[in-house]
């Protein structure tokens, strides 16, 4: 364990741990290259445990901590503000729990969310808002999480593009426009206000930010007006008039004014800058001085951007900032749990362990939730949030999975808590307990856990909320052992890989298919495992592809199929769904209550078909449906087999007829059911393989086509290297649909569809075209039916659908199920 010298850290942060109302868990989450790694560190430095650098250490020592600091990002610190100047005048210190993302691959914003309250997303002043940030905002308001709002480098509006003040403010006002018209869409009750102290303004390379609060209290006694009064005046249309000392909310015509934010925050730091950068140091000490801030000799020494850097840093540190902002605008756990206990748990209100949960009791039943692993010394540290209790080193614990079966679950393990874990600094720190409120990691569970699990002490079985990662699921690699024997060791590494990486998923079945979100967390996967998993094995690994989608575009025959003992027959007709129920699905699957929405307000349908909806597929939610349309004689007969009828179902859209792809936008009717009179005649054995020939069967005499994903490709480029971005697009068969350029820089924004196996040519061609100067995000956007017939020899869906039999280990030929 690597030791400390600051002992009163320790302390401090020991007895902040114990008042759920002194703790603040706290995400910060943003885009590529937008200073998340350089204001995680300011806040470590400033307010984090500092190491002993003189320690000696053995390389196995720092090659493991090096290791685990560069897999956890999980980082305790210890906040007290200061009253006055003075030193010893501080309020109660505040235990922050910081928490971000690995890396752009791992895609763990949806962890952080469930494990923090609040969070800081950063904004780049230069490149405003994308569809990545559309996605992490939504994620954390999904969560019931407060967010600040950091909008970085604002030193480039005018180090580099030379903007005013009013210009400046133009632009800071645009973003916060998209930011609050993305949040309206999914939180209509909240407000973004920078008058509030939600929005920081700075830059994270010269460490230096401000909020308008801080400006208000900054300016309170000359104007005598209080400070978070004073703060709605430093934003908006807000003018003061210097010649009558009045405030108004209308610029002269005559004597035009300069609006508040611009005339007491942006020109001070901007005539403060100038002075600096044309080397002017006598205005420079005259201004510090009025700002009241005092230079050592080694920073009066500095010049240029340094001085600028360490001057700005020293009257509006950004970490004060970022900090103020945070205790102020993100609730404590002991206030968060009170709003999100009904969405983290489903529990009756009146049900004691409900109450428990809500408070943030310490003394009441344990009950965490595990939501993150972390390699650590070859094995592995579950992360998890206290909501509940008390967790302790050997205590007797259950450890509940996500799979329920008929109200009781499925993955149930009684273990000992091996010991327990926070995190002050570069290695996990021991604990011997943690209460309720804080991050915990744990030792010596990781082997009874796949994916997200609860943790409790009592016998009541209760399920948290599973979390909802974003799995599109559309790229994959096929990957196998050169030599057979490591087979078994081929897959027991990719399963411990998967816990750091929740998204991707592993099908066994008939050659190992990697699956994930995108191509560069498959492909950034494929190297961690590769390099560090597999260093000794040889591999054999296909090339990237992509996952397709099964449909059909007529109206089948009907069909009757008897069972196999032909006591029993099954009759069904297969439709197209129709576009707008098809996006009205896929829309609001993610909804506990989507399906009755469906029934209640889809136009689409008459009423006696919305009642008698059987299932949605695959994975119960899908974009396909299977409806009783039978009579009334064979209606309560179908009940009976509904059970077997579901199970098909899933199996059907999951794996389709044509290449064992999952289904879109498939109806299958059941017309008639005519069954034997004793139970044992139409069990399991009998309807699951005729339900299925009738299912595969009807799909194949629809016109079945296959429908290729298109990606949504946001391109950053500088404008010297436009025409290989082009380039790139055009060989990619890539259809551009917006093009934005930015006033007084070098950057210009593309946005363009790229469709299907296209994607990886892009991403491969464009850094090596460009050399580095552009960068480009893709997500999935919607699916694109391919016209061809896939049953007809040699045309283009033809070939795709034998290249998908093949890399899956599937016949040439398509089995007839009629």
């Amino acid at each position: 364990m690597i030791q400390t010298q600051d002992l009163k850290f320790f302390s401090n942060m020991n007895k902040a741990m114990k008042s759920q109302d002194q703790i603040r868990n706290i995400a910060i989450s943003g885009t590529f290259d937008n200073g998340q790694q350089q204001l995680y560190n300011i806040l470590i430095k400033k307010w984090g445990v500092q190491t002993n650098t003189d320690l000696i250490l053995t390389d196995n020592e720092q090659e493991f901590g090096q290791e685990f600091q560069s897999q956890c990002n999980i980082k305790n610190l210890y906040y007290q503000k200061k009253i006055n100047k003075k030193e010893e005048e501080v309020e109660d210190g505040y235990l922050i729990n910081l928490m971000k993302s690995q890396n752009n691959y791992h895609k763990q914003t949806e962890s952080l969310a469930r494990l923090s309250d609040g969070a800081i997303i950063i904004i780049n002043f230069e490149f405003y808002l994308n569809n990545e940030i559309e996605t992490i905002i939504r994620t954390f308001l999904k969560e019931q999480n407060k967010i600040v709002f950091f909008i970085n480098k604002i030193e480039k509006a005018f180090l580099q593009q030379n903007l005013n003040g009013e210009e400046i403010y133009i632009n800071l006002n645009l973003i916060i426009e998209k930011i609050t018209q993305i949040i309206q869409l999914y939180k209509s009750d909240r407000i973004l206000n920078p008058a509030f102290g939600q929005i920081i303004f700075g830059s994270a390379k010269q460490q230096w930010g401000f909020t308008c609060l801080q400006f208000a209290q900054f300016y309170e006694n000359k104007f005598g007006i209080e400070h978070k009064k004073l703060a709605e005046k430093l934003w908006g249309d807000h003018y003061f008039d210097t010649s009558t000392k009045q405030w108004s909310t209308m610029s002269k015509d005559s004597q035009p004014l300069k609006r508040a934010f611009v005339a007491f925050i942006l020109d001070p730091i901007l005539k403060l800058s100038q002075a600096i950068m044309n080397g002017q140091k006598d205005i420079v000490y005259q201004m510090i001085e009025r700002i009241g801030i005092q230079l050592n000799e080694d920073v009066k020494k500095q010049d240029g951007k340094e001085l600028l850097k360490s001057i700005l840093s020293i009257w509006i540190n950004l970490a004060d900032a970022i900090m103020q902002s945070c205790i102020l605008q993100i609730p404590s756990p002991r206030t968060a749990q009170n709003y999100r206990a009904a969405s983290l748990c489903k529990l009756d209100k009146n049900d004691k362990l409900f109450e428990s949960i809500r408070d943030c009791n310490p003394k009441g039943p344990l009950v965490i939730q595990i939501c993150l692993m972390i390699p650590y010394k070859q094995e592995f540290i579950s992360i998890g949030r206290v909501y509940s209790g008390t967790i302790y080193t050997g205590q007797q614990i259950k450890i509940l999975g996500c799979q329920q079966k008929d109200g009781k679950n499925q993955d149930l393990f009684q273990v000992i808590v091996g010991q327990t874990f926070c995190f002050p600094q570069g290695e996990p720190g021991y604990l011997e307990q943690i209460p309720s409120g804080n991050i915990v990691g744990i030792k010596g569970i990781d082997q009874f856990i796949k994916g997200t699990c609860t943790i409790t002490d009592i016998q009541h079985s209760i399920q948290m909320t599973p979390i909802q990662y974003q799995q599109d699921n559309l790229v994959r690699i096929t990957i196998t052992p050169v030599d057979p024997i490591h087979l078994t060791l081929v897959i027991e590494a990719i399963k411990q890989l998967m816990k750091l990486h929740p998204t991707i998923s592993l099908q066994l079945d008939p050659c190992l298919i990697l699956t994930g979100n995108t191509y560069h967390h498959l492909q950034f996967f494929m190297e961690e495992l590769i390099n560090k998993y597999l260093n000794n094995v040889e591999i054999k690994k296909s090339n990237y592809f992509v996952s397709y989608r099964e449909t059909i575009t007529d109206i089948s025959n009907k069909n009757q199929i008897k069972t196999p003992n032909k006591h029993n027959i099954i009759e069904g007709i297969a439709t197209p769904l129709s576009d707008n129920l098809l996006n009205q699905i896929e829309s609001d699957n993610q909804s506990i209550t989507f399906k009755e929405s469906l029934k209640i307000n889809s136009k689409n349908w008459f009423q006696n078909e919305k009642l008698k909806i059987m299932a949605f597929g695959p994975n119960n939610i899908g974009p396909n449906i299977l409806v009783n349309k039978s009579n009334y004689e064979d209606y309560q007969h179908l009940s009976e087999i509904e059970v077997h009828l579901n199970t098909t179902w899933q199996w059907f859209t999951k794996e389709g007829a044509l290449c064992d792809e999952e289904l879109r936008g498939v109806q299958i009717n059941i017309l008639q059911y005519l069954s034997h009179a004793d139970n044992i005649h139409r069990g399991a054995g009998q309807i699951i393989p005729t339900a299925r020939r009738l299912f595969y069967g009807c799909q194949l005499q629809a016109q079945p086509r296959l429908q290729e994903p298109v990606f949504l490709v946001e391109i950053h480029s500088n404008i010297y290297v436009i025409d290989q971005v082009y380039k790139c697009l055009n060989n990619a068969k890539g259809i551009v649909i917006e093009e934005k350029s930015f006033s007084e820089t070098s950057f210009q924004k593309i946005k363009a569809y790229v469709k299907g196996l296209n994607i990886f040519q892009f991403h491969d061609s464009i850094s090596q075209m460009t050399q580095n100067k552009a960068y480009s995000i893709s997500s999935f956007d919607h699916w694109s039916l391919l016209n061809s017939d896939p049953l007809e020899d040699n045309s283009e869906a033809n070939q795709i659908l034998q290249d998908i039999r093949v890399k899956k280990g599937l016949s040439s030929q398509i089995q007839n199920y009629l």
